[in-house]
């Protein structure tokens, strides 16, 4: 990869944060950091993915509201949240960009590999881990979307402490039409 290609890349990677990050931290009166939730709202629900918007930030070159899709997954058992799921387009881009956080205690060198229905995966590293969980992004090319749009199925592959392979499942039911209105809301 060329340096200019990294710099784009971790460019869109820290605009994705931005944009999509689920926590931010603020300043309580007696000047301890604290954990904050965005005001988000739900727009709209389609089967197992929600689309939510929320006002730019001043740093989004004046674009008025943000909009994304998302799914959470959670443990059946103990309904503990293993996967979030968040797509969007960061200010500029040309095709929508997928956030995954992950849980922590994963293993980082393998990353993540994103297959789809029996289509072969596709590997991406972890970018970051924070007290959330670990965070992977991902350009989502017309061929991957394409996949998505149709599947369905994906499954997100990651490695436990001890190298053993995780399965993440992700239900792609509704992910089209939701897709299609966070498309909408960017144009």
């Amino acid at each position: 990869m060329t340096p200019q290609n990294h710099r784009l890349m971790a460019f869109i990677a820290a605009l994705v944060l931005a944009i999509t990050s689920t926590t931010s931290w603020a300043q309580t009166t007696d000047g301890e950091a604290a954990l904050q939730q965005p005001q988000a709202d739900i727009s709209a629900e389609y089967e197992d993915w929600v689309v939510r918007c929320q006002p730019a930030s001043d740093e989004a070159f004046g674009a008025g509201e943000l909009c994304e899709m998302y799914q959470q997954v959670s443990e059946q058992n103990s309904q503990q949240t293993v996967l979030e799921v968040v797509i969007g387009y960061p200010q500029g881009a040309d095709q929508p960009i997928a956030l995954f956080n992950l849980p922590l205690g994963i293993r980082l060198p393998p990353g993540v590999a994103l297959s789809v229905d029996s289509n072969d995966a596709l590997n991406f590293p972890i970018q970051i881990c924070l007290r959330s969980g670990c965070r992977a992004n991902i350009a989502l090319s017309e061929d991957l979307t394409n996949q998505l749009q149709a599947g369905n199925q994906a499954q997100l592959t990651v490695a436990d402490p001890q190298g053993r392979e995780i399965q993440l499942p992700l239900s792609l039911l509704g992910f089209s039409a939701a897709l299609s209105d966070v498309q909408a809301s960017v144009n």
